[in-house]
């Protein structure tokens, strides 16, 4: 039987007695009515105190599912600020790399200029020189010819003169 059917017979059972004892004017029965009415009372305060018991532990329950969320919450927030604090990082190594490589290709590309502006200057000279011999070599040829002529020019006007 359960707490409140219990607790409503004992209540009957004391309000009977009572009713009988006053009738009788038996105090035993007017006593063990109280007693009834006193174990109705209590089980009708178990009955409360267990209700408010209950409740108290589906308030806790929700408080600690709500605690439990929350901790969720935090986590998931921790782990996608530390997503895109990867990401940034990551973009931010790969634009540091992509940074490195043109400036690396921008220094190859002034190397190679400066070979290049040299290798021209070096041709530059060398022709220069090659230009410079032939003039030279012409010059040299020229006077050889006007010494060569000068001489025949000697050996005509003195030919007994072995120059």
């Amino acid at each position: 039987m359960s707490t409140a059917i219990s607790g409503i017979a004992d209540r009957l059972k004391g309000v009977a007695k009572h009713a009988a004892g006053v009738l009788l004017g038996d105090d035993d029965l007017k006593r063990e009515a109280e007693l009834h009415q006193d174990k109705a009372d209590a089980a009708a305060d178990a009955a409360a105190l267990g209700a408010a018991a209950e409740q108290e532990q589906r308030k806790a329950e929700v408080v600690e599912r709500k605690q439990e969320v929350e901790a969720e919450r935090r986590q998931l927030a921790v782990e996608a600020e530390t997503d895109a604090r990867e990401q940034r990082v990551e973009r931010e190594r790969a634009a540091e790399e992509r940074a490195a490589e043109q400036e690396a290709n921008r220094l190859a590309a002034a190397a190679d200029q400066q070979a290049q502006a040299q290798r021209e200057a070096l041709e530059r000279q060398e022709q220069q020189a090659a230009t410079e011999r032939a003039r030279a070599e012409a010059e040299a040829a020229e006077l050889k010819a006007k010494a060569a002529a000068a001489e025949r020019d000697a050996q005509r006007v003195d030919p007994d003169n072995d120059h």
